[in-house]
């Protein structure tokens, strides 16, 4: 997705902004401008009638000693978390997969070139 009419990219979740398929009920596309404003930040309850009512409402990543590690919110606070191993559900193998892929094009080389690597190939789900 282009990052069009921002001055400076903000730090999004998944760090780039990504276009995809929405999956929570019955899997579309939204358009551009609702996956911009809404899809890739997180925190959509109350703004996006798809989000259900109950349970997290964003998941943010980190890498930490070349390992993605994933924490799920409800209403900004942390309610469960992981490292990532390659076991999670395909969706969210899928963030990891671009969580891991922005990070690895925007990080790695100011850290030496360290060597990221997370078992993701199994997942059919991608983000663009």
């Amino acid at each position: 997705m282009d990052p069009g009419e921002w001055i400076h990219a903000p730090r999004l979740p998944l760090i780039d902004l990504y276009r995809g398929r929405c999956r929570a009920g019955d899997p579309v596309e939204p358009e551009e401008a609702v996956q911009r404003e809404i899809c890739n930040w997180g925190c959509a309850r109350g703004k996006c009638g798809r989000v259900p009512a109950e349970g997290p409402d964003a998941v943010r990543f980190s890498m930490i000693d070349g390992r993605v590690v994933y924490v799920f919110e409800q209403e900004c606070a942390p309610v469960e978390h992981g490292v990532a191993d390659g076991n999670e559900p395909e969706v969210l193998r899928a963030q990891i997969g671009a969580f891991e892929a922005s990070w690895r094009d925007h990080f790695q080389s100011s850290r030496g070139g360290e060597n990221v690597s997370i078992a993701t190939a199994s997942s059919s789900v991608s983000a663009e």
